[in-house]
């Protein structure tokens, strides 16, 4: 089919995007902290002590525990990103899975990247008893990368329907990426742990960790989408953002303590 017998899609709505991408990131973090390490800890025997949107502290160190976190965002990026695939024509839900599985694989396959170059963070710590530091973090290090680039050309594939040129990438890739990234750096700035973790470990992984969806574009594919979608305005999504957020922001941030043994 010739392009000109496609209609052209209105433009995207921003408001719609960041509500989607306030959602998104508030819960690709709450599956990180709560799920992946807290739910870990909990079968593991171990005992949470304090859930913020930035850490999860329990009673005693589990390399298990310290994984979850990376493999559950890996786990639901992936799903979320073979769903959104499935959706056809369904331009909003399509739209916010896609989201979901941005912002769960790429801090996922960045944290290798992150633990392996830095030797700090959730990998550094279990590799800690490794009598072979240095190997393992050049294998995170390298290995972390191949796995970003791949989920990053993943995501550009599966975002094409909603480029129908490459400058509307900015409104659907970019503009979601630094609404995630602020809200994340919103909660971070209430944590109990103060501004020494917001500016060590909240901004460089609301920021770093996604920033794959930053040059995404240069790796959309040259041929043109036979579908073509446009993610609209939504006051339904709008308003869910605006009860999610505050409701993130006004827990997570400060933060819930599990009385011991409880």
């Amino acid at each position: 089919m010739p392009p000109e017998d496609f209609p052209e899609p209105s433009p995207h709505d921003l408001r719609t995007v960041a509500a989607m991408a306030v959602i998104a990131s508030a819960a690709a973090t709450f599956l990180h902290e709560a799920v992946g390490h807290g739910l870990t800890a909990w079968v593991r025997g171990d005992i949470p002590t304090e859930l913020t949107s930035n850490h999860l502290s329990s009673v005693r160190t589990d390399h298990w525990v310290e994984a979850g976190g990376t493999l559950v965002n890996l786990a639901v990026g992936a799903i979320a990103l073979l769903l959104s695939r499935s959706r056809g024509e369904r331009a909003l839900s399509r739209y916010f899975l896609w989201l979901l599985a941005a912002l769960n694989l790429l801090p996922g396959a960045g944290y290798f990247l992150f633990s392996g170059v830095l030797g700090v963070g959730d990998w550094q710590a279990v590799i800690s008893d490794s009598s072979h530091q240095t190997a393992l973090r050049i294998v995170m290090a390298s290995g972390g990368t191949l796995l970003y680039i791949a989920a990053v050309r993943l995501l550009a594939v599966a975002v094409k329907p909603f480029v129908s040129e490459r400058k509307m990438y900015n409104r659907v890739g970019r503009w979601p990426y630094f609404v995630a990234g602020l809200f994340s750096c919103l909660a971070g700035f209430f944590d109990p742990m103060g501004l020494p973790l917001l500016i060590q470990s909240t901004v460089p992984a609301a920021f770093g960790g996604s920033s794959g969806l930053l040059w995404a574009d240069s790796l959309l594919p040259g041929e043109d989408s036979k579908l073509r979608l446009t993610v609209g305005r939504s006051p339904l999504w709008w308003g869910a953002a605006i009860i999610a957020g505050f409701a993130y922001v006004a827990i997570l941030g400060p933060g819930i303590r599990f009385a011991p043994g409880g």
